[in-house]
């Protein structure tokens, strides 16, 4: 198969990147033709460079809504996939989403857009949720298949008349399987934290930082891995807490489950999200999970046995959650060990690796027939 992928950003890996990147090299290693097209350098393109893969980067696809830019990066990239002839023409993130069905339209080549979390999920501003909602009303009349991440993701779209049951496919990201064994536990007298989360309006660093600052237990430290838009106002903001000494920002990394595999307890607070892949990478670490019960983060953790789920925006509840994790290290285990058996059984790569190239190869047979 000749597959061209189009994402928006490529400077942070995110779930969308991750997901991209570890599809890509699946498909290369089976002899198949792969090509991205990208708004951005950035660590996704070098990592797919590094393995001979075409990139090409498209300064006008960018995230924010800009008409000029918009209707330019459509007419590059139909360029693009004319000079390619795909077989398949797979999008991911909302904008590549939009500029991709745009400028595949008419061309006769199957178009899957994946959903990472739709741009309308709850928790959004709703001014924006009932704008999204519109938009991607009328862009799933050009699309023919979709993938949603979650099973959450696949109701919400049903529920909006977004799109029908029959046009998704549920299909859970996965992650590949470590050579080496799972998470070591030690009883530290500092219990080392760590979050894996890009600072923007969908994460909830505020609500974390503010109940960890309301701990009496003060053993602890706390790894943010990301960058973003919000995480200078993240970083005064410990300090006002009183907590700066106990919190360390790291920006962007690329040796992330080096960083997991030195962490005691996994922390995701959230506003909104599609199925975390950074949980999935904790669980494979066998770290016990604590998360915002948003999205389809329910159907990897379960409350209770591999970590807590909390409610969005509820800093009491994280807090007593954290309490609970960082005082208990025998619970740490546990849920821990839970955690990595689930992730074992359930959200390995080759499984989704799989399950999209058999849906590759049926869109593409279904549009011949057509």
């Amino acid at each position: 198969m000749k597959i061209l992928y189009i994402i928006t950003r490529a400077d942070e890996i995110g779930g969308a990147q991750t997901h991209v990147r570890d599809m890509t090299f699946g498909l290369v290693n089976d002899r198949h033709q792969v090509e991205l097209i990208v708004g951005e350098k950035g660590a996704l393109v070098d990592e797919l460079r590094a393995m001979n893969v075409t990139v090409h980067i498209v300064p006008e696809l960018v995230r924010e809504i800009s008409l000029y830019k918009d209707l330019k990066s459509t007419f590059i990239v139909r360029k693009l996939i004319k000079k390619f002839s795909p077989d398949i023409v797979a999008l991911h993130s909302s904008k590549a989403g939009i500029v991709g069905r745009l400028a595949s339209i008419a061309l006769n080549i199957p178009v899957i857009f994946t959903v990472h979390g739709w741009s309308f999920a709850n928790g959004v501003n709703n001014n924006k949720r009932r704008l999204y909602i519109i938009i991607e009303r009328l862009f799933s009349k050009i699309t023919d298949e979709i993938i949603t991440v979650s099973k959450q993701d696949k109701e919400l779209a049903i529920k909006h008349n977004v799109a029908s049951a029959s046009q998704q496919t549920v299909i859970h990201n996965g992650v590949k399987l470590k050579s080496s064994a799972a998470h070591v536990y030690q009883d530290n007298e500092i219990v080392k934290l760590i979050s894996v989360a890009r600072f923007s309006d969908q994460k909830d660093h505020k609500s974390l930082l503010r109940a960890l600052s309301l701990l009496d237990n003060r053993k602890w430290s706390l790894t943010l891995v990301g960058k973003g838009p919000k995480l200078e106002e993240m970083n005064k903001y410990a300090h006002e807490l009183g907590i700066s000494k106990n919190v360390i920002f790291t920006g962007e990394r690329l040796d992330v489950d080096l960083l997991l595999a030195e962490s005691d307890i996994f922390v995701l607070i959230s506003n909104w999200e599609g199925f975390p892949i950074s949980i999935l990478e904790a669980m494979r670490e066998g770290l016990p999970i604590l998360a915002s019960d948003v999205g389809g983060v329910s159907e990897s953790v379960i409350d209770g046995k591999s970590g807590f789920l909390v409610p969005r925006g509820d800093v009491e509840a994280i807090k007593h959650r954290l309490a609970e994790l960082i005082n208990n290290t025998s619970l740490r285990t546990q849920l821990g060990n839970t955690a990595n058996e689930f992730f074992i059984e359930h959200f390995s790569f080759n499984a989704m690796y799989n399950k999209t190239t058999d849906l590759y190869k049926r869109a593409i047979i279904k549009k011949k027939l057509k």
